[in-house]
């Protein structure tokens, strides 16, 4: 045996100031273990009676959110798709049963808790995706059998018949905790599962008085299809690998490799492959057949069997090294022992008091969900597979974490991680640096090694800002940015987004494209205020202006005729639309719902939909249901990501006291300690993340950021303590796990404060938070210097690059379909770079936009602020106002507003011809500049005429002063573009 002393420590270490903290593994080791008594498994589900505070480790119910709730339909499954088995946070291996109901075959493809039967107890698992019945994972699993064995072999071969190997059970057999699990099964054996970080240890106690006490290895029976797989028994010892589809079976496909040791020697073994059985054989392997090769093993009856099972995803010897490293010379109560310490560790920071027991088993049971990914991927000598294809070896004292759902889990999941364990948090970045090192873009769902598109939006980046906004900084976050800011710009051939070419030239993806066209661009651009704040953090103002800019279309998608957010295409908005339904527009939600998601700039949200009163309406009324779903319904639907930021736009209407509503009807409805008590996919975490901030009070709601917006807390007392970290964060609410439901004052840091937010600094240091509650809404948080901040930078910034060199169309597009104005004919006809352009004798000239090619050199219209003053701050004197544009697919008509120093505004009319209108040149426009010849996407060009134009002069006020023009909220249709704006003297003057 192994000095135990060697072996890397698993355990966090304890801080200075004395709580416990994260993950400082190489790998889950039980090098340190303690003997003594196993602590007994909690009982399952809907066992939590009235009783003392219960601690953090028994309140977690793993059965919480494994069962459908068929009575709900709201768009996607109505239960979180988790599972009961064995895992340590982060842990490559997820030891778990995957069920069967016979009642229908259904498989569900993961453990659902209406099943009557067992399919086997599989390595891996991912909790909470959707995709029904094709979640991935599920490698190897294994199937006690105590049936006959003619011959010494199976009856039949289970690449054959399957199902007559499933295992009956019934849950009143059944009981889990944080890192183990146990059922007694139907056929009298007692399996019993538990784990390390890459290691699964089970136990097998099988009955003496049936036919026989064997193991069935369905190398082959990975959940989704298999490609390949390869069996061998050797000595004590079965290995192999299996190849097969990735999650949702969209992407790419996975080879994983195992390598399982027995406590006690095989009386008797065999394979299948195909249909046939052959006793003695010691290989198999089965080509593309599902459960189409494996091995049985046979012991004496009446067995008490102990397999270790190393995983791997580089090797059969790096699986068997796994499993030697982590577990060897420890039996299993002890491998259980470490584990639930582990978790014990884990969920200790946070340490939440007060509230009732069925409150405090959903929140540490949230919190034990929100920590099972992403994945360690490296195996105990630091090797891993990357996105390339090829071995790498992690970096001494580091980790490689795979398997991210991006588009969920940025939304408050690795924020979480990053406030907890900031050492995982940073890993977690560099394993994302990394990961565009290896593939040269950035993908937004990687499962594993497979570099994989999954819904919409370009979310890793968001992540990877949001949690170096939380402080886990220790990666290379100049590489980070520099990635970001070259696949996300044009040419758009490097990034991963789809319509990224329309998005980055026009700032918007057009509603004719479908496949949820408009929340697109609502994700594209929180994707790039995170890329901006990375930028500010790092000192890189230019990029920080760039993205920011890029941050503000969400803008282009704002009808301001209807006051919503709706379908844009190059004609107009479609007004006709539903925003009730789901549609192809908007990505597992409605427009509703999607309405509200803004979140780094929800004051000019507010001020475009109608101001506080009228959006407080609105939004009162959406939250009438809270999870609705996506059927024609203007209500919320809280169960899925979108909607996750909108309790918390109260605060920015200056009622937070409705925020802490919101979230306490939606905690104290929509989940509960069943098996039900997850009211939607819990997608890597992502909706148990919130539920968990829901319960802390606060919320890191702007994306990005590491912004803390405030609510009412549901515990009286909390104290987060951030592993391996100084930094701890202390939150008192007195009644508020009774009737004290709402703020009536707060102290942070020991200082009186109205406002209903906390700044970065707070969230990177740690401090105090000590709330008065009361009964009903006071005024704390009500003031107009309370809300929390609205990052504005960029919302005037021409947004629109519509001119390209010639043979580089890609580097913009000025119509939706990549045509462009060429660069060159522009400059000889005039419109270089800061060229004067005079319009005749009217007193008005304009100059061209400097932009650089491929940077925005025009505005489309959603009411931005141009300054026309000249530099005076008394503003400029003039008598007449011209815009120097056109339309696309125009004409296109809209409102300005000229605001004069003394604060007057006069309207006045923009009314543009479409760019190519032959001799057809109406409002009294003036071709300024002629083109022969339009630039395309491919390099290629045309020969269309093109015109760019200047507008009528329009009278102003020549006793007054301009300041600036407020250009079109929005037009009538077509699409606006303006170059330039400029003002007639006064003559004389």
């Amino acid at each position: 045996m192994r000095d135990p002393s060697s072996v890397p420590s698993p355990r966090w270490h304890r801080p200075r100031h004395g709580r416990r903290g994260t993950l400082a593994l190489v790998a889950l080791t039980v090098g340190a273990l303690l003997a003594g008594s196993v602590p007994a498994l909690a009982a399952g589900p809907a066992h939590h009676g009235a009783a003392k505070e219960v601690s953090a480790f028994d309140a977690v119910d793993p059965f919480i959110g494994t069962e459908l709730d068929t009575t709900q339909n709201k768009g996607n499954s109505a239960y979180g798709n988790t599972y009961p088995g064995a895992t340590v946070p982060f842990g490559m291996v997820q030891s778990s049963p995957t069920t069967y109901r016979t009642s229908d075959g259904d498989q569900k493809g993961g453990y659902e808790y209406t099943a009557d039967r067992i399919r086997g107890f599989g390595m891996t698992r991912l909790s909470g995706t959707g995709c029904e019945g094709r979640f991935s994972g599920f490698d190897f699993p294994v199937l006690p059998y105590t049936g006959e064995l003619p011959g010494g072999a199976l009856p039949r071969s289970p690449a054959s018949d399957i199902a007559s190997y499933y295992l009956d059970f019934d849950h009143a057999d059944e009981s889990a905790q944080p890192g183990s699990y146990t059922v007694g099964l139907k056929n009298g054996v007692r399996t019993s599962l538990t784990a390390t970080t890459r290691t699964a240890v089970n136990h097998y106690s099988f009955p003496a008085d049936r036919g026989s006490s064997a193991l069935l290895v369905d190398v082959a029976g990975s959940n989704n299809r298999v490609y390949d797989s390869e069996v061998t028994v050797e000595g004590r010892t079965v290995s192999g690998w299996v190849e097969a589809a990735s999650v949702c079976e969209g992407g790419g496909h996975y080879r994983a490799y195992f390598s399982s040791t027995f406590d006690r020697p095989f009386t008797a073994y065999g394979t299948w492959e195909g249909g046939r059985v052959t006793a003695g054989a010691a290989h198999a392997k089965s080509g593309e057949a599902k459960h189409g090769a494996g091995a049985y093993l046979v012991f004496p009856r009446g067995a008490e069997v102990t397999a270790r099972t190393g995983l791997s995803y580089v090797s059969v010897d790096g699986a068997a090294r796994n499993a030697e490293q982590e577990t060897a010379g420890h039996s299993f109560e002890a491998v259980r022992a470490e584990a639930a310490r582990t978790w014990k560790d884990a969920l200790a920071t946070v340490d939440a008091g007060g509230g009732t027991r069925e409150r405090r088993v959903k929140f540490y049971t949230a919190l034990y969900h929100a920590l099972l990914h992403p994945n360690i991927m490296d195996d105990v000598d630091g090797r891993y597979p990357g996105y390339d294809g090829a071995v790498h070896r992690a970096e001494r004292g580091r980790h490689v974490y795979a398997t991210y759902s991006g588009w969920d889990t940025y939304r408050g999941q690795a924020q979480l991680i990053a406030l907890l364990f900031p050492k995982v948090g940073s890993d977690i970045n560099q394993s994302l640096v990394d990961l565009v090192e290896q593939t040269g873009s950035w993908p937004n769902w990687p499962h594993l090694n497979q570099s994989q598109q999954k819904m919409t939006g370009d979310s890793l980046q968001a992540l990877v800002s949001a949690v170096d906004a939380f402080g886990s900084t220790d990666y290379d976050r100049k590489a980070a940015l520099d990635s970001m800011v070259r696949t996300q710009s044009l040419p758009a051939g490097s990034s991963k987004r789809t319509n990224a070419q329309q998005y980055f030239s026009t700032g918007f993806v057009e509603s004719s494209t479908g496949d949820s066209a408009t929340s697109k661009t609502l994700e594209y651009a929180i994707d790039d205020f995170a890329i901006a704040r990375l930028a500010d953090r790092l000192g890189d103002s230019a990029d920080r202006a760039k993205f920011m800019a890029r941050a503000q279309n969400w803008q282009n998608v704002f009808d301001a005729d209807t006051r919503q957010i709706r379908p844009r295409d190059r004609d107009g908005f479609d007004r006709g639309f539903n925003l009730g339904e789901r549609g192809d527009q908007f990505d597992q939600a409605t427009g509703y719902q999607y309405g509200w998601m803004v979140p780094h700039n929800v004051a000019a949200l507010v001020e475009k939909r109608g101001g506080r009163e009228v959006v407080a309406e609105e939004l009162d009324r959406h939250t009438r249901s809270l999870d609705a779903g996506v059927y024609d319904t203007e209500g919320a639907y809280l169960s899925n990501q979108p909607s996750f930021s909108m309790p918390y736009v109260y605060n920015w209407l200056r009622q937070p006291g409705k925020t802490g509503e919101v979230l306490r009807r939606a905690v104290d409805e929509m989940y509960d300690t069943s098996p039900k008590g997850l009211p939607g996919n819990d997608d890597l975490g992502a909706l148990s993340a919130w539920y968990v901030w829901a319960n802390l009070g606060m919320s890191p709601s702007v994306y990005g950021t590491a912004n803390l917006v405030l609510s009412a807390p549901l515990f009286d007392r909390v104290t987060i303590d951030s592993a391996d970290s100084a930094r701890t964060i202390r939150v008192t609410a007195p009644g508020a796990g009774g009737d004290q439901r709402y703020v009536s004052g707060l102290k942070a840091d020991g200082r009186a404060s109205t406002k209903s937010w906390v700044g970065e600094d707070f969230a990177r240091r740690g401090g105090t938070l000590d709330f008065r509650m009361g009964t009903a809404a006071g005024t704390w948080g009500t003031g107009a210097d309370d809300v929390p901040p609205s990052y504005t930078e960029g919302s005037d910034s021409r947004n629109e690059t519509g001119t390209t060199p010639d043979g580089k169309g890609g580097l913009g597009s000025l119509d939706m379909s990549g045509h462009s104005l060429s660069r060159e004919k522009l400059a000889a006809a005039g419109a270089s770079p800061g060229a004067r352009l005079p319009f005749g004798d009217t007193g008005v000239t304009f100059t061209w936009p400097k932009a650089a090619p491929g940077e925005p050199d025009n505005w489309v219209p959603h009411g931005q602020r141009v300054d026309l003053s000249g530099g005076d701050a008394r503003g400029a004197r003039a008598s007449g106002i011209s815009f120097l544009g056109l339309a696309t697919n125009g004409p296109a008509q809209g409102t300005a507003v000229v605001e004069y120093a003394d604060g007057s505004r006069q309207d006045v009319d923009v009314r543009l011809t479409d760019w190519t209108p032959g001799t057809d040149y109406r409002f009294g426009n003036v071709p300024l500049v002629t083109t022969e010849g339009r630039n395309l996407a491919d390099g290629t060009a045309d020969t269309a005429r093109t015109v760019v134009l200047a507008t009528a002069v329009q009278a102003l006020d020549p006793s007054k002063r301009v300041r600036s023009v407020v250009l079109p909220q929005g037009t009538d249709r077509g699409v606006m573009h303006v170059f330039d704006v400029a003002l007639a003297g006064v003559p004389g003057a």
